[in-house]
């Protein structure tokens, strides 16, 4: 059987970065991929060869300049592959990228997104790690995926997925949205992807490239189309939780883990649902599978300083006291004066009191 082919769209305004984003391409180890390059600059696209290393490469011109959202239509327009991924032209993937990916979508248990972190690199040599794993729910308020850490079925796009020309920015969010009324996403923990934030002219990451009124602008346009979803969503899945959160309370385990799976029918890793969950497991014994649990509810909403607590508390409970400890530090950094990061900390350093003593 013949491994998935996969499409690269570069959407390129011909700039000196794009021979290394090509190059980084030619190094890919998948041998099924075929490089779309995207004159989103116009008709001034110099020509390119047919080959990048191993990989068929085409040009996929324009007589007009090509705002963001069309020249990422142009490229799906244009893409065979039976995925799809882009890589702009001031980026690079690192030479396992698309194997990686590609190899998990295989596994990935029919998800339509299969999506990794990036390397965030900045002019001043700082590296950050961007991205998590993806909630539905989180997804609406915000975006935590980069559109070149993802690799998209060609089903979504067969489905009608597109990127909306009304958003000069966040055009990747908002496709992410439509992706995720059709199927789940699957995350696998890479960092293949170099992302060189100062770089771009977008405003919508950091360092040099960020236009804060730009970026608050257009989310808002993507807050108002999506609007309507989002509430729904809420109003399912809110009095699920309750009752939930009810049964747990009298002990109903059962029941209150049938409510909770309900809950993530509705919205994939749903943070309160897998929250509530970790608290299930933790009340019938089960800590070891509550931690992972609670580990994911964490990697979702990492800017919670309750989720954290509660993941600092499961750690003490198997005896891992650094994670503890460092679990109460991120919770004070988010609210310095929240009161369960301070006990934790405590009852991580009176444990610790307790074996020096000892």
């Amino acid at each position: 059987m013949n491994p998935p082919r996969v499409s690269v769209i570069v959407r390129s305004m011909a700039r000196p970065s794009l021979a290394t984003a090509l190059a980084s391409l030619a190094a890919q180890t998948w041998s099924n991929l075929e490089i779309l390059v995207v004159a989103a600059c116009g008709s001034a696209h110099p020509p390119l060869e047919s080959n990048v290393g191993p990989h068929p490469l085409r040009l996929v011109p324009s007589e007009a300049r090509l705002p963001r959202p069309l020249a990422a239509n142009a490229g799906l327009q244009a893409a065979t592959g039976d995925w799809v991924t882009f890589l702009d032209d001031d980026d690079e993937f690192l030479p396992e990228h698309i194997a990686d990916l590609a190899e998990a979508a295989m596994r990935a248990d029919g998800a339509g997104i299969v999506h990794t972190l990036a390397q965030a690199v900045f002019n001043d040599g700082r590296r950050e790690t961007f991205g998590q794993p993806c909630a539905l729910v989180e997804l609406y308020t915000r975006n935590f995926i980069h559109l070149s850490t993802a690799l998209i079925s060609r089903s979504l796009i067969e489905d009608g997925c597109r990127f909306d020309p009304s958003l000069d920015i966040h055009e990747d969010w908002d496709f992410f949205l439509q992706c995720a009324q059709r199927t789940k996403f699957h995350f696998e923990p890479l960092q293949s992807f170099l992302w060189y934030v100062d770089a771009g002219s977008s405003g919508t990451a950091g360092g040099r490239n960020h236009d804060p009124e730009r970026f608050v602008r257009f989310r808002d346009r993507v807050y108002e189309k999506w609007q309507t979803k989002y509430e729904a969503l809420i109003a399912q899945s809110e009095p699920l939780l309750q009752e939930a959160a009810t049964a747990a309370q009298k002990a109903q385990w059962s029941e209150a883990l049938a409510k909770i799976d309900e809950v993530l029918t509705l919205s994939f890793n749903d943070p309160w649902a897998l929250n509530l969950r970790a608290m299930v497991e933790r009340m019938q014994g089960q800590t070891a599978m509550a931690l992972k649990t609670q580990e994911l509810a964490t990697q979702v909403r990492p800017y919670d300083p309750a989720f954290l607590c509660n993941l600092g508390q499961l750690c003490l409970e198997q005896d891992d006291r650094e994670t503890a400890r460092v679990c109460a530090e991120r919770a004070l950094a988010l609210e310095p004066d929240y009161a369960p990061a301070r006990r934790l900390l405590g009852q991580v350093n009176r444990a610790s009191l307790h074996d020096t003593a000892v």
